[in-house]
């Protein structure tokens, strides 16, 4: 991980960049020789309205240290740097690291941190973060679930996702449901806060986005330890199309699973997605206690 202070770099003259605006910014890249790559992901805001709405959005938690992902060349950064008390901006792609470097000189509190976000410690960040970033779509789901192995120090996330990755994560339970969305709620609240068209982006990606807020609960809506929790997800969502008598005889054996489901009053035909984060944590809860009494 390599960090540096705001400084500027020398970009040369007329580099004062208005980055919501297409044409300047493909200028800018175009003088650094920079050629987005399709395969990091690389889309960057260009509408005022919507990057205002993000601020809004990350604003409303009041935060004071906020870790931004995929800070490319700053343009959330710089619309949110004179709300907060610190502000870490993570960048992956080294050649984006002079412009952002150039872009947040006047903010001292920002901090450029040229890493792989989902390598970082967030404990070196300290307590009470907001994460925030447009995320690169095949990154999204190890973001999140990153903000829920390392929670004790994430207590808001705002992002950009991709609208049908939004939609599956609020879903309720039912065949929309994602894995990763009940893993999420089991700690988190979720919103999905406005959709955002893809013509906002530079380039255009091929699929609409969404803004979510994650906001962590005062405490965990389940009590079944998290690695039973998680296992018994994984296997439910695993077996989709199976009921959750069959999914659960991965697990354990089916008298087992018939006298857990009987003593926890759950249909054995039901499908795992229809299960609420509740059920799920009973039947967590029910799967630990058994293979504690287990010699």
């Amino acid at each position: 991980m390599n960090r540096t202070r705001g400084e500027s770099d020398s970009l040369g003259p007329g580099t004062e960049v208005r980055l919501t605006r297409p044409t300047e910014l493909r200028d800018l890249l175009a003088r650094h020789g920079i050629k987005l790559r399709h395969s990091l992901g690389q889309h960057f805001l260009v509408d005022e309205n919507i990057l205002s709405r993000i601020v809004e959005a990350a604003l409303e938690t009041r935060p004071e240290r906020v870790v931004e992902v995929g800070a490319g060349v700053g343009t959330l950064t710089c619309a949110l740097a004179p709300h907060v008390r610190k502000l870490w901006a993570v960048e992956f792609d080294e050649r984006l690291i002079p412009i952002l470097r150039h872009q947040v000189a006047p903010f001292p509190h920002v901090e450029v941190v040229h890493a792989d976000f989902l390598r970082l410690s967030l404990a070196d960040f300290g307590q009470g973060l907001l994460v925030v970033g447009n995320l690169p779509y095949q990154i999204t789901s190890g973001v999140l679930l990153k903000l829920i192995r390392e929670r004790d120090n994430v207590a808001w996330g705002v992002f950009l996702v991709q609208r049908e990755v939004a939609e599956k994560l609020v879903a309720p339970p039912g065949p929309k449901a994602s894995r990763l969305g009940v893993h999420l709620r089991a700690y988190y609240d979720l919103a999905l806060l406005r959709k955002v068209p893809r013509t906002v982006f530079f380039p255009p990606p091929e699929v609409d986005s969404a803004l979510i807020r994650l906001s962590r609960l005062p405490a965990p809506r389940i009590s079944a330890p998290p690695d039973v929790f998680e296992r018994v997800l994984a296997t439910l969502f695993a077996g989709r199309r199976k009921t959750i008598r069959r999914a659960l005889a991965a697990l354990l054996s089916l008298p087992e699973v018939d006298g857990i489901l009987s003593e926890l009053g759950l249909d054995p035909q039901r499908r795992g997605e229809t299960l609420t984060v509740e059920e799920l944590d009973q039947l967590a809860c029910a799967l630990s206690s058994r293979n504690a009494r287990r010699p």
